[in-house]
Order: C-alpha cells, then structure tokens, then sequence
C-alpha cells in the first residue's frame, strides 16, 4: 500500500508591544511622619508606555506629579489615597489606586504607683498610626536588667527618684522614646490600738483601731472602716493605703474561757446579737450591784439598782451617739469601782 504525507504549516505572528494591554501598577515605601515617601510605577508593558500621571490627593485628577517615580512627604499619619495613570503610545490608558500609609509613633506610658519592694505595674501607652509595635525596650534606672515586655512589671529596693525610659520601635521601622522620673517611696508603718484587751473571755470583744489618716484602709475581715470589732480567736491584719503605698501589719487575738468576774468596756449597740448591752460577765458572783453611768459632761444617762446586764446604749429609749461613757459600780462588797464604757456601731 503507498503511504502518503501531509504537512500543516502554522504561522505565528508576535504582536509588537505597543498592541499589548496595559495595565496600571505602582509600589510605594512606608515610612513615618516627616520622611519621604517614594512611589515607583510598575506598569507594564514598559516599552508601551508613553505617559505616566499621578493623583496625590485622591481627587480623582491625574496631574499632580509625572514620571515612573516620585518622592512626596505628607505632613500627618495616615491612609494617602493615591493614584496612578498610565497612556500608551497607542492611546491605550490604564489607572489603579492603592492606599499608602504614612506612619506616627508617639510613646507614652504610666505606671500605677511607686512603693519600695511593691511591684510597680508599667502600662505601654504608644499611640501608634498605620503601624504596630515590633519592640519595646524599657530601662528603670537602678541598673538592673530592663525588659522587652509591652507593660512590665518591676521591684525597687531602695526608696528614691528614678529615670524610667521606654523606646518603641514600630514594624516599618519607625523610632520613638520618652523618659519620666518616678518617685520610689517607703511603705508608710501601720500601727494598731485596742480598745479592751487582745485576750478576753468568750462572748466579749476587743476593738482594733489603725493608728494614723490614709488614703484608705483594708482589714483582713474584708471591712474598709478604720476600725473594727473582734470577737473571735484568731489571726488578723489590716493594710493602709498611702499616696499610692500600702503598710501592714499582723496580730492576734484570743477569745478564751473565763469565770473571773469581767466588765466589758465595750458595746456595740446595732441590733447584731453581739455586744448590743453592757454586761459584768458571771454577775452572779457579785450581785446584787448598783450601777450608774455617765457622759463625758457629767449628765446622768442611765441608773440601775440591781443591775441585771441591761443597758443598751440609750437615755430615755433613744441611741446615744458612739463616745466614752464613765461607770460606776458598787456591788455585794460595797467597794466602788468605776471605769469606762466605749459606745461603738
């Protein structure tokens, strides 16, 4: 059988460049607040292109500058809305707009307060524009080891003035610090008063008063008064707050068992079940007994013969104020004993 042959011939013809689409592209820097910003066209085809315009304030006008490049500085941080407009020899035209950032870094911190051997709690307060933070570096002015930590922490040894310094450096680049002096101060030292004693017999009471005016106070019974009534056996401490410090101090009471004759020095009038009348514990040692008390001028606010461990806090069924009242009891001996008595609520 003969065979035949058949050849195809195809014919590729390239187009010259100038019949190429064109398409509009640029790439920019970013920089910060007072550095140029240089904007470079990436359109292609190159060898097309016979014009580029651009629009530096995104009015929508090409005009404002010319050329494959061009440097700008922008007077504040931000979102530029720039453009670019490309004409090709063959009339062909082509435009993209891309958002350019311009950077602001302003470094700022606080601190919440200064206290010798407290922890100092730093708070990085950088206001950063078209950026976020790539490092922080701290230093805390006693020569000890910084931190690279955004909002760190830190102890102080001594009491005195220190140079805190902080420097942010944003992912572009970008560079800024700041430096305060802060005030290293001593804890202020807590001490406690008692009216009545830290050991008494079940079913009395001590109250502990902190010495001194703060800012505010905290007592380990969770109660923020400057003073406060204890009735049980145990382990206690309160914290004085001071120009952003804090002292405390520790103590302890003891509730115990008791068949001595006891005149409680103390009452707490409010309806609680505790304290709310004066009472000689184990009375019936020494009954029958005439009492008398009195305020701190003299009047007479309440008589009793026999006593029987019921006076509440009043004159003429109304609450006395909280103040020092002055007793004066004469029992089965007949010996006089007198002393005072602590209205508290």
């Amino acid at each position: 059988m003969k065979k035949t042959a058949i050849f195809i011939l195809i014919s590729l013809t390239l187009l010259p460049a100038s019949l190429l689409a064109i398409k509009a592209d640029f790439q920019f820097t970013k920089v910060c607040v007072g550095t140029q910003t240089m904007l470079v066209s990436t359109s292609t085809p190159y060898d097309s292109i016979f014009r580029v315009l651009w629009d530096l304030d995104g009015n929508g006008k090409f005009g404002d500058a010319f050329g494959d490049t061009v440097k700008i500085n922008f007077s504040s941080a931000g979102a530029y809305n720039i453009g670019v407009q490309v004409i090709a020899f063959n009339g062909d035209q082509d435009a993209v707009y891309k958002s350019v950032p311009v950077v602001s870094l302003q470094v700022g911190f606080s601190y919440n307060f200064s206290c010798r051997n407290l922890p100092v709690y730093f708070f990085d307060e950088s206001i950063i524009i078209e950026d976020v933070a790539f490092q922080y570096i701290w230093s805390f002015g006693d020569g000890t080891p910084g931190s690279f930590q955004p909002n760190p922490t830190h102890n102080y040894t001594l009491a005195g003035n220190y140079s805190v310094g902080l420097t942010v450096i944003t992912a572009s680049g970008c560079i800024d610090s700041t430096r305060t002096t802060i005030a290293i101060q001593n804890p202020p030292v807590i001490d406690v008063s008692f009216s009545g004693d830290t050991v008494f017999p079940l079913g009395d009471s001590v109250v502990a008063f902190i010495v001194g005016t703060y800012d505010s106070v905290f007592w380990s019974t969770g109660e923020r008064t400057n003073s406060i009534i204890i009735r049980e056996s145990g382990y206690y401490f309160v914290q004085g707050f001071l120009d952003g410090c804090y002292g405390e101090k520790y103590f302890s009471v003891s509730a115990v068992e008791d068949h001595s004759v006891r005149i409680m020095t103390v009452i707490t009038p409010n309806g609680d079940g505790f304290n709310d009348r004066w009472e000689i514990l184990n009375l019936a040692e020494i009954e029958p007994c005439q009492a008398d008390i009195f305020d701190r001028w003299g009047q007479k606010v309440f008589s009793a013969s026999p006593y029987n461990n019921e006076w509440d806090g009043t004159y003429n069924g109304k609450p006395l104020s909280n103040d020092t009242y002055y007793y004066f009891l004469r029992c089965l001996d007949g010996n006089l004993q007198k002393g005072t008595i602590n209205i508290v609520k």
